[in-house]
């Protein structure tokens, strides 16, 4: 495979193969996840004084992200029948921690869009996977009482990142390493990717993620929710609430429907349930169908717009 470039997260080094990155930058170029207005509006609500004013000053230099953000404020998610259409409405209907998931979904999915893969449906189905593993895994901090202020969505959402860049970079064989068929027994799918490309989705997401300056929690998302134990502690978490999430996500794709999943069966409750509480795997399994399906509901919304 060529020499090993890499990049530092904390004490931890990302190795990316040189040919893998080399493919990447050919068929990538120089790709940024958050375009200047979707950064400067983060900016502005990571801080604890940010006024709705000022936030809507600048998602209004915006079209698209303008009118997602109604569009989402008046979703049957959140509208309970009153429609709006003012930004500053929209924005205090939603609350900040929502808006930076938007931002950050907006600009995921325009970054996506704006692949070109032969594979469209590759790109399609990752896509809806991402959004599905986001909203369950809010749904599931809904009922576990888990508050992650929003990171839950988001690391959700980009969990997979590391998937669709090597489908665009490497289509020529990714079916052979990855058939995206969500049977996800972690130690064989991240060999296969191994013995394909030297080197897996969980750290070629994690390299991009930090090469795009995403906050470190996503960074350990991205990166261990195969193994969410591995996770830096800070991170853990978040991380194994990510992998409970993906797992719900998993069955639902293979078998087109909620009906049937079996809590118990989940892998990383145990890693989850170990972070919140004694409480957490009663509560969880007694909701657990009411959970997927909120999820299911709220994950066509949000795809419809």
């Amino acid at each position: 495979m060529g020499p090993v470039l890499s990049e530092q997260i904390e004490t931890e080094v990302i190795a990316i193969p040189s040919g893998v990155r080399e493919q990447m930058d050919k068929r990538l170029g120089k790709v940024q996840m958050l375009p200047s207005i979707a950064q400067q509006a983060l900016e502005i609500v990571r801080d604890p004084d940010c006024t709705i004013a000022a936030f809507v000053k600048i998602v209004e230099q915006d079209i698209k992200l303008a009118t997602e953000m109604l569009r989402l404020a008046n979703s049957a998610i959140y509208s309970q029948g009153r429609s709006i259409a003012s930004l500053s409405d929209a924005a205090m209907r939603l609350g900040m921690s929502q808006c930076k998931n938007l931002i950050l979904t907006s600009s995921f999915a325009s970054l996506i869009e704006g692949f070109s893969l032969e594979e469209e449906w590759v790109r399609e189905i990752l896509w809806r996977h991402g959004l599905a593993t986001a909203v369950i895994a809010g749904n599931v901090a809904k009922t576990l009482k888990i508050s992650q202020q929003g990171e839950e969505f988001t690391a959700g959402l980009v969990h997979d990142v590391g998937r669709i860049l090597l489908a665009v970079a490497l289509p020529e064989d990714f079916l052979n390493a990855d058939p995206v068929d969500f049977q996800e027994t972690p130690v064989s799918f991240l060999k296969r990717e191994q013995q394909q490309w030297g080197t897996t989705h969980t750290e070629i997401g994690a390299w991009f993620a930090t090469h795009n300056r995403l906050p470190e929690c996503l960074v350990s998302a991205i990166r261990y929710h195969h193994f969410p134990n591995r996770a830096p502690r800070d991170h853990r978490k978040l991380v194994a609430l990510v992998a409970v999430a993906d797992d719900m996500a998993n069955y639902v794709q293979r078998h087109q429907t909620s009906n049937g999943y079996e809590p118990e069966s989940n892998p990383f409750l145990t890693s989850l349930c170990d972070q919140v509480g004694p409480n957490a795997r009663k509560l969880f399994e007694s909701n657990c169908a009411e959970i997927l399906e909120n999820s299911s509901r709220d994950a066509m919304e949000l795809c419809s717009m």
